[in-house]
């Protein structure tokens, strides 16, 4: 083979590479526009209520608003995969669970099997973090909220769960991407 052949050879394989590696992250990190989900304006739930009222009230609508407020509509399957991100919240005595599909949040009541993550709350915590998007970190910073992480560290990842993180607990992982796949 000349030089030029091989030449061109490693710098097909090169190009290649940065291609995957660009849509890879591509993938994982895109967010798009918050300002309108699925064509319809968001109203939160607990605007006009007083406390004690919202959390009276509490319902399937008070977490899809929350999950809506910390960007959960930006998790996806990984690729090639028809695995949805699945999560279970627990308000207080309340078990809902809540499924990401194609970037549409549909929230029940009840369990859920092979769930990622489990976000436990009491209904006051949750209700304040509805009425103050800022209060998401505080709650969980502060041990008054938490989230258990149920899936692997590369399903997690896959499924673009490290944005939820950062959103819930005000911390990166980003840094430790890289040594999750190198070990």
């Amino acid at each position: 083979m000349e030089k030029t052949g091989k030449w061109t050879l490693w710098a097909s394989i090169l190009l290649v590479v940065i291609l995957i590696i660009a849509a890879f992250f591509w993938f994982i990190l895109f967010k798009p526009n918050k300002t309108v989900y699925r064509g319809h304006t968001i109203i939160n739930p607990a605007v006009n209520l007083t406390m004690e009222e919202a959390i009276m009230k509490f319902d399937e609508n008070f977490v899809f608003y929350l999950l809506y407020s910390i960007d959960a509509y930006n998790l996806h399957n990984p690729p090639l995969s028809k695995d949805m991100p699945k999560m279970e919240i627990v308000v207080g005595d309340d078990i809902f669970n809540a499924v990401v599909n194609n970037g549409v949040i549909s929230v029940g009541k009840g369990r859920i099997d092979n769930e990622d993550i489990v976000i436990k709350t009491t209904k006051e915590e949750a209700v304040k973090m509805i009425k103050d998007v800022n209060y998401v970190t505080k709650s969980f910073n502060d041990g008054k909220s938490s989230i258990e992480l149920v899936a692997s560290k590369t399903t997690l990842f896959a499924k673009g769960y490290l944005n939820i993180y950062n959103e819930l607990t005000g911390k990166s992982i980003t840094g430790n991407v890289i040594r999750m796949y190198i070990s």
